[in-house]
């Protein structure tokens, strides 16, 4: 069986892209990944996509969205789904933290 549990930090935080964005992996098994991305006020995720099924959930802050081509916002407690290759992307309006569920597990963390 694999590893149950996680302590937070177990894992370093890897810079994306130009290193304005950063993710941390905070738990995997089976064909799930749950990841961390911290946003400082401003900070843009460009619209992108990706094979892998994407669940985002708000821990805090406020972020305008873009998922398919649809515009939404999300606050604490807030989701949003992407399927495999849907366009998305998210604006910090309010510095906070975003969760992702990916499945199956993106490569580049590990």
């Amino acid at each position: 069986m694999a590893e149950p549990y996680f302590p937070h930090g177990a894992f370093p935080e890897v810079r994306l892209g130009k290193g304005e964005l950063s993710r941390r992996l905070l738990a995997f098994g089976g064909s799930l990944m749950l990841t961390e991305m911290p946003f400082e006020t401003g900070a843009v995720s460009e619209v992108h996509a990706h094979p892998e099924e994407q669940l985002t959930h708000c821990a805090s802050g406020r972020f305008e969205t873009n998922v398919g081509g649809q515009p939404g916002s999300l606050g604490p407690g807030d989701s949003f789904y992407a399927g495999s290759g849907v366009p998305h992307g998210v604006r910090c309006l309010e510095m906070g933290k975003l969760l992702h569920v990916f499945t199956p597990q993106r490569g580049e963390n590990k």
